[in-house]
Order: C-alpha cells, then structure tokens, then sequence
C-alpha cells in the first residue's frame, strides 16, 4: 500500500477516535433506570443470514449508521413529547441464533446519535447460519422491550429480511404475542435479489413483500419499506426511521 494511502486512513482513525472521545464525553450516556420514560423504545432486528451476502450487510449497517446522524432524525427523537428514545440494535438469522450489537441506549440529543451510531459502525456484521427465523428474532425482542426497564409511549420492533421464515415456530402465534403486548412490527423487506436455493427457498420480490405486509407487520400504523436496489439501502431506511420516531405516515422521500 503506498505511504500517501496509508497515511490517509492513519489520520481518519485518528479523527474517528477523537470523535468519539469528544461524543463519550458530552453525551448524556446513563444506564436505563425502571420507569425511564422515553417516547418510543426501539428494537432493530438486522437479518444477517447466510442469504445475506457481505456487501449487503455492510449496506444494511451503514444506512443505519447514517441515519442516524441526520438532522431530520435527531429533530424527530427531540421533538416528542419526552425529548428521547431508547434503541437497540440486533442482528439475526437462524431459531435462537442472534447477537445484540448495541445494547439499550438512550438518545436525547445529537452527541447521543453520534455515539450510537459510532458504536454501530465500529461492528463487523456477523453471519449467523441455520436459516431464517422472523419468529425467533420477534420472540426475542418482545422479550427486550418487555423487560427494558423503560416507560415507553409506544414499543416498535424494525426487522429487514430477505426470505420467508423456515425455521423455529410459526411466525403467526408468536406475531399475535407480539402485538397482544402492545409492540408495532414494522419490516423492511430486502426485495431486490432472489434467493439462490441453499438455506433459503428462491422467492419473487412481490411476494416477499406481500408475505411481509401479510403475516409479518402489525399494530397500529404498521408499514412496510422495501430495499428493491443496493443503492436504495440509505434512503429506504431513513424514511422508515423517521416515520417510526416522528411517528407520521406521510414522510417525504429522501435521497442519500
């Protein structure tokens, strides 16, 4: 690698580590207490399954990542009525297979954003095997926000995926349990590569859609985005991350 190049990326380490001393040190930063009351708590459930090629976990990070760090997203979380929303970040794929990457956090203002979203870059996606469970993954974050410790207006499970779940219970029982809590599903269908057999049945992005909006979504307002492009990955989860926090169903369309 030639000096200049390496040079380069010294100094952005450097200035990433600076950055996240300077967030660490101003952020609010404080364990969740019982009864913390936030405007919305919030489970990203990442599909990371072995479907999911690198390339596209990488995207699907980033777009997170980015979002945010967007103004409109920081307005949105301090704009509601308690100024702040409790988030965790999971990654997903087979029954009982998954890994909590950024655990609770409260986010109050822009320095809190940043700090999430620099903990989540600093992750190097994982590929969890034995296939697809969306019944496991919703299980598994009706059990965070049940015992979150927050005080929540509203509890919102964001769960992508790009295949239909084969393994584990059926989704429809477990989906019921969800929404019996009060807990919104909202997906974020990956649509734009049919599946290549292995693990996964190759499905048609129509119909992975309608099987999302059909037996996965739920609870009041419930929506789906779907990723039909990888260059889609940013702007498709921006706007679904600013409809969920503002909670609004009419979010104008928003390019990187």
């Amino acid at each position: 690698m030639p000096v200049r190049k390496r040079a380069c990326r010294g100094r952005r380490r450097i200035a990433t580590k600076w950055l996240a001393g300077l967030l660490i040190a101003n952020a609010s930063c404080f364990p969740a207490r019982a009864g913390d009351l936030v405007d919305l708590q919030l489970v990203i459930a990442a599909d990371v399954s072995t479907s999911m090629d690198a390339q596209e976990k990488a995207l699907q990070q980033q777009g997170f990542a980015k979002a945010f760090r967007r103004p409109e997203i920081i307005e949105a979380i301090t704009g509601g009525r308690n100024g702040r929303i409790a988030v965790t970040y999971v990654e997903w794929g087979g029954d009982g297979q998954r890994r909590v990457v950024v655990p609770w956090t409260i986010i109050a203002n822009e320095a809190d954003a940043w700090l999430f979203s620099l903990k989540l870059e600093a992750n190097s996606p994982a590929k969890i095997r034995q296939g697809t469970s969306i019944s496991g993954i919703l299980s598994y974050a009706d059990y965070l926000i049940r015992f979150s410790g927050f005080d929540a207006t509203r509890s919102l499970i964001n769960i992508s995926g790009d295949g239909v779940n084969n393994k584990g219970l059926e989704v429809e029982p477990v989906r019921a349990g969800v929404l019996a809590n009060g807990i919104t599903i909202n997906a974020l269908p990956i649509v734009y590569d049919a599946m290549q057999g292995g693990e996964e049945e190759a499905i048609a992005p129509e119909d992975l859609i309608a099987y999302f909006r059909r037996e996965v979504i739920g609870g009041p307002g419930a929506f789906a985005e779907a990723v039909a492009a990888p260059e889609q990955y940013s702007a498709a989860i921006y706007r679904k991350l600013l409809r969920e926090i503002s909670n609004s169903s009419e979010v104008a369309a928003a390019a990187d």
